[in-house]
């Protein structure tokens, strides 16, 4: 069922961003060949790929900071018997989700309170969400994630890569990351490690013009120069 939603809404810098945001990743994104849908995609096949556990299952999947509701609708795509949940702070950008988007549940929330019941999600992702939260939240961000989790079920904190010069490139040029700043993968592992013993999985490796290696990245998910990484834990 969709969560109640009966909290008061206040502006959010995203609202800001929402009525031109697909077209200002597209652009952003450009020196890599690709679109922002793309990458929407590409991490949902990502979650496929790395939890065959969750196939053809009657799960629940919540995006956590899911703007626009894209890369959920990709995940309910990817996952088609699971029921998928989206969570901003950002008002317009939920309200873009719940329009485009009917199949998923959308639910704006304060940012650090969700509107779910304790151990009610089997997984949950953060895509690149984490670098627009002030880093003295994290860990509160991070306790309600794990308390929404079922035990046994996973988290997946996806982020950028500081260590990748493409994606430096593109982070500043970026008008949504101005006032972002990025995750290094030891920093992602220690905000998770008081709950277990998280992993990183480094991704995409290949631009568009090199596309027909990709077949090579399940073999290198351990070298930390992908432009993407993933960091892994299970409660």
């Amino acid at each position: 069922m969709p969560p109640h939603q009966n909290q008061p809404k206040g502006h959010h810098e995203f609202d800001d961003f929402i009525q031109n945001y697909r077209s200002n990743q597209d652009q952003h994104v450009a020196l890599s060949g690709e679109s922002g849908a793309f990458f929407a995609d590409y991490k949902a096949q990502k979650l496929y790929e790395w939890f065959p556990v969750y196939h053809h299952k009657s799960i629940t999947i919540l995006d956590f900071g899911c703007g626009d509701g894209l890369m959920t609708e990709y995940v309910h795509l990817t996952f088609p018997m699971a029921e998928t949940f989206g969570v901003d702070p950002s008002a317009k950008s939920i309200e873009a989700a719940q329009k485009h988007f009917p199949s998923s549940h959308f639910s704006w929330f304060d940012g650090t309170q969700t509107p779910f019941a304790s151990e009610s999600m089997d997984l949950i992702f953060a895509a690149g969400v984490f670098h627009h939260i002030p880093f003295p939240e994290h860990q509160t961000c991070i306790n309600e994630i794990m308390r929404i989790l079922k035990p046994g079920g996973h988290f997946v904190l996806f982020e950028l890569n500081p260590f990748n010069p493409l994606t430096q490139l593109t982070f500043r040029r970026s008008p949504v990351d101005r006032d972002a700043t990025m995750l290094f993968p030891k920093y992602a592992r220690q905000i998770l490690a008081r709950y277990g013993s998280p992993t990183t999985k480094y991704y995409c490796f290949f631009p568009h013009f090199a596309r027909r290696l990709r077949f090579l990245e399940p073999y290198m998910t351990w070298f930390g120069l992908g432009a993407l990484y993933a960091t892994i834990i299970k409660k």
